[in-house]
C-alpha cells in the first residue's frame, strides 16, 4: 500500500539516463544526461471542405515526433561516441533506445522509448581557458517513433557503468588543447575556441498508406572555427594567411589538419594537464580565413590576443581512454 501511495505522489526527477542498443542488441545505459528537451507527440490538422456545406470537417493527420535534444558530458560510453563518429563519417547508423527519468531514490519514474534515431546536430561548447563553470555538449537527434511508459522499478545503471558517474564530473571547458600539425608548436597556449555545431541533414520520406514517416540521412555540414591565441604566437598564422589568401595559394596541399583534445583534470609540472583525453576531435582540410586582433583597450591591463578564423572540410571523433568502458 505504501508503494502504491508513493507512486501516485508528485515527484522530482533528479537524474536522466540515455540508453542505446548496439547492432540489434537490447538497450543499455550509455551515460547520464544534464537536460532533455523535445520529443513531443504532435499532429497537424487536416481540413476537408465538402461541396456547398458551410461546415469544414477536421481531423488529425500523420503522427509527428519532435526532434530530441540532450545535454551530455564528455565521459559517455563508447557506444554513444561510436554513434556520433559514424554520423561524421557519412555512415549514419539508426539506433533504438530510451530516455529514462529517475527520482532521488533511483526509482525509474518514466521511460520514453525511441526508434530509428539519426544524429542531426552535435554542438560543442565554447572552450575557454578562463572558464570555471561546467559546460556540456548538446546533441539533437531525429526519431521515427516514440512511446512513453510509466514504471516504478529500481534502476541499476551503476552496475553497467560503475565509473561513469564520477568521470562525468571530470571535465571543465578550460581543460582542452588545440594543435595544428606543422604550425602550432606549443599546444597548451590556445586561449579560446568558440562554440561550433556539426549538422547532418535528415530528410523526411513519407510513403502512401503508412502513417509513420521514415527519415533518411543526408549531407554533413562541418562548421568554420574561431580560435583565439596570444598575439605573441600570431606570426606563423599571419604567414600562412599571406601565402594562402593574399598570394592565392589555396590549393589542398596548403591545407592543414588539427586536433582538439578534451582532457581530464590530471596535471603534471606547472599544472599542465597530462591525463588521457576523454575525447579527441580530429579536423581535416583546414584553411585560414582571417586573422583579427582582439580589441585593444589602454584602460585594461590584459594580454593581447588574436582571433583566427578557419574553415574545415571534415571532422572525425576519437573516444579516448578516459571514457567509460
Amino acid at each position: 500500500m505504501a508503494d502504491a501511495n508513493k507512486q501516485s505522489r508528485p515527484y522530482i526527477s533528479g537524474r536522466f539516463i540515455l540508453e542505446l542498443d548496439d547492432s540489434g542488441s537490447s538497450s543499455k545505459a550509455v551515460g547520464t544526461l544534464q537536460a532533455i528537451e523535445g520529443g513531443s507527440f504532435k499532429s497537424e490538422v487536416v481540413e476537408e471542405k465538402v461541396g456547398s456545406e458551410p461546415l469544414v470537417m477536421k481531423y488529425s493527420g500523420r503522427p509527428k515526433f519532435e526532434d530530441v535534444t540532450i545535454q551530455v558530458g564528455m565521459a559517455m560510453a563508447p557506444r554513444f561516441w561510436k554513434w556520433i563518429k559514424k554520423s561524421f563519417n557519412y555512415e549514419a547508423e539508426r539506433h533504438n533506445g530510451a530516455l529514462v527519468a529517475l527520482d532521488f531514490d533511483n526509482m525509474e519514474r518514466w521511460r520514453r522509448t525511441f526508434y530509428d534515431a539519426l544524429i542531426k546536430e552535435v554542438t560543442f561548447p565554447t572552450l575557454d581557458g578562463a572558464a570555471t563553470e561546467p559546460a556540456y555538449m548538446q546533441v539533437k537527434f531525429a526519431v521515427e517513433n516514440i512511446e512513453e511508459k510509466k514504471s516504478f522499478v529500481k534502476y541499476q545503471a551503476e552496475q553497467e557503468a560503475p565509473q561513469e558517474w564520477n568521470k562525468q564530473r571530470l571535465w571543465l571547458p578550460s581543460m582542452f588543447t588545440f594543435k595544428v600539425d606543422g604550425l602550432s608548436g606549443d599546444k597548451v597556449e590556445t586561449v579560446k575556441i568558440e562554440s561550433f555545431t556539426i549538422k547532418q541533414e535528415v530528410i523526411e520520406a513519407p510513403v502512401g498508406g503508412i502513417l509513420q514517416v521514415s527519415k533518411e540521412p543526408g549531407r554533413v555540414d562541418f562548421p568554420s572555427l574561431s580560435v583565439t591565441i596570444l598575439q605573441r604566437d600570431a606570426d606563423k598564422w599571419m604567414k600562412w594567411w599571406d601565402d594562402f589568401v593574399r598570394a592565392g595559394n589555396h590549393q589542398q596541399s596548403k591545407q592543414k589538419n588539427g586536433h582538439i583534445s578534451f582532457l581530464t583534470r590530471e596535471a603534471g609540472n606547472r599544472g599542465i594537464l597530462t591525463g588521457n583525453p576523454l575525447v579527441t576531435l580530429d579536423i581535416y582540410g583546414m584553411g585560414i580565413l582571417g586573422v583579427t586582433p582582439v580589441k585593444h583597450d589602454s584602460k585594461k591591463a590584459e594580454l593581447q590576443k588574436v582571433k583566427i578564423d578557419l574553415y574545415c572540410e571534415r571532422m572525425d571523433l576519437q573516444p579516448g581512454t578516459g571514457t567509460v568502458g
